[in-house]
């Protein structure tokens, strides 16, 4: 039985937590999948008012698992396949982007590469002192599929100096340039973030939908789906322009 991805409810809010804790929540071709499953559910069931994805373990997420089906190394190398994965997998963030119910990433421990890509999707960003939010893989072979969405959250020259750099941001500087909503204590995080799902659940569902549209749709005006798509593409021109590429036969052996 797979239970990468388990599933708690307490009243309206939806629990969904990557469930690896011994592989730092590595995520699998699979398990991206459940995932999106799991939040699909939770849109359409009534019961649920605000959906909560978080981690089991030590971390969050440490990015793709390119072990263990994470990665297609022989798409990876392929330029046009490579960039239809990377578009359709930003086409069905953009399409959870907009779904009508508020979902909030618990965000403790490592926050690496892919992972990057699920707390895009999030309304909010909730994260703990120790929280390590990082692409440090921008600086050997990948780009982050959800590129289009950074510099909207933290800034261009901030997104900038991340990717150049690739140095991880702590909880409190996540806070302090727009990424996450709050931090708290690691050891206070969860209960912190049910207290607030369960305020936000208390609205009515078709009023926290205008509320989000409404929110979302000056970010859209600008232009982030078509940002969001051009990350996309990037990623995998820079898939073709690194080492990894060059060597043919290798993949890197870190998550991204």
């Amino acid at each position: 039985m797979d239970d990468s991805i388990v599933v708690h409810q307490a009243d309206r809010v939806r629990r969904i937590v990557l469930n690896r804790p011994d592989k730092l929540n590595a995520i699998t071709t699979t398990m991206w999948g459940r995932l999106f499953t799991e939040i699909d559910t939770a849109l359409v069931d009534d019961g649920v008012g605000v959906i909560v994805i978080s981690g089991a373990g030590r971390a969050f997420s440490a990015g793709a698992d390119m072990k263990e089906g994470g990665v297609d190394n022989a798409d990876v190398l392929r330029a046009p396949s490579d960039m239809s994965t990377n578009r359709a997998k930003v086409a069905e963030i953009m399409r959870l982007w907009g779904a009508p119910k508020p979902i909030i990433a618990q965000v403790h421990g490592y926050c690496i590469g892919s992972a990057n890509d699920i707390v895009a999707i999030a309304d909010l960003i909730v994260c703990g002192e120790g929280a390590q939010f990082g692409m440090p893989e921008a600086r050997q072979f990948a780009l982050p599929p959800t590129l289009g969405f950074w510099p909207f959250r933290i800034g261009l020259a901030k997104t900038k100096e991340l990717l150049f750099t690739g140095r991880f941001v702590g909880g409190r500087e996540a806070a302090a340039i727009g990424l996450a909503a709050d931090v708290v204590a690691d050891e206070a995080l969860e209960a912190h973030v049910d207290a607030l799902a369960a305020t936000i659940a208390e609205v009515p569902s078709d009023r926290l939908a205008v509320i989000k549209q409404a929110a979302n749709s000056w970010f859209e005006v600008l232009g982030l789906p078509q940002a969001a798509l051009r990350g996309a593409e990037y990623h995998a021109i820079y898939h073709q322009a690194s080492e990894w590429a060059a060597r043919g036969d290798e993949r890197p052996t870190e998550t991204s």
